[in-house]
């Protein structure tokens, strides 16, 4: 032990050695915090492109059902807005009124009757509009509820069992074309509405809706 204490080639030896030590060591450390620091600062990012990725895909997902629902709404309204067109009840507007007054008043018509299907009361609801918008233009109107022609929409006739000449159906036809009601012409048989019937006189029959 002594002898290699006072060796001045091993004391050199060990000189270099802790020197090589020395100066390696700071390096390797430095090697590996860098290494380390470079892996922290790739998986730091990686981990940011991915929630970042992650969040835009959540913000796309949710737009698109977003869109996907107003969609939804708005097909639901547009059915809706349908249904309640076809389940409400039929009536005579300010306007298809004022069309009505305009068009008939004046005209020389024969009286007019005005049927409403017996088992239905928006018909005789929407008969009752009818004679009473017929009834301000200065037409004779009655009103008969015991039509037993359940067709849809209204339809126009006569009775005329005496051949007598009959006025004022084309003037009625054309005003409620105008008007945009529902009217059909068909063949009413006479014995299709209950209780009687004046000859000579023009038909207004309300069916279904």
């Amino acid at each position: 032990m002594l002898t290699f204490w006072n060796s001045v080639t091993s004391l050199r030896q060990i000189e270099f050695a802790t020197l090589l030590v020395a100066m390696i060591v700071p390096i390797l450390c430095g090697t590996i915090l860098l290494t380390v620091h470079y892996r922290v600062k790739t998986l730091v990012n990686k981990t940011t492109t991915i929630q970042g990725v992650s969040y835009e895909e959540n913000v796309q997902r949710l737009e698109n059902t977003n869109r996907a629902l107003v969609q939804e709404l708005r097909t639901a309204q547009i059915e809706l807005g349908g249904l309640r067109h076809v389940t409400a009840p039929r009536q005579i507007t300010i306007s298809q009124e004022n069309i009505l007054l305009e068009k008939l008043r004046g005209v020389n018509a024969s009286p007019v009757m005005v049927a409403a299907y017996a088992f239905e009361d928006e018909s005789a609801n929407y008969a009752l509009q009818i004679a009473a918008a017929l009834r301000k233009a200065g037409w004779e109107v009655t009103m008969n509820k015991a039509s037993m022609n359940d067709f849809k929409g209204v339809s126009l006739g006569t009775v005329n069992l005496t051949r007598h000449p009959i006025h004022g159906l084309h003037e009625l036809a054309q005003a409620f074309a105008e008007a945009h009601v529902d009217v059909h012409q068909r063949e009413i048989p006479s014995d299709s509405i209950a209780g009687q019937l004046q000859d000579g006189s023009l038909l207004v029959v309300v069916g279904r809706k």
